[in-house]
């Protein structure tokens, strides 16, 4: 388990505000958050690759992905 602190105080208003005391929901979408970012980045670093000519088949790309995500 990861214990998250905010230590600015116009974050925690808005996140009180937002949330209250569903923390259930906030975890949620904070999870939500994260992988999505993962994924924008995991996108942007292909995209590189792809231009400096580093590409892979794709079905070994599908493959890096699929076991990359069902960890």
């Amino acid at each position: 388990m990861i214990n998250i602190t905010i230590d600015n105080p116009d974050i925690e208003q808005i996140l009180q505000q937002t949330y209250g005391n569903n923390h259930s929901r906030l975890i949620k979408e904070f999870s939500q958050f994260v992988q999505s970012t993962k994924i924008k980045d995991d996108i942007s670093i292909s995209i590189q690759q792809f231009e400096r000519g580093e590409s892979v088949k794709l079905a070994d790309a599908f493959a890096q992905v699929k076991r990359n995500y069902e960890e």
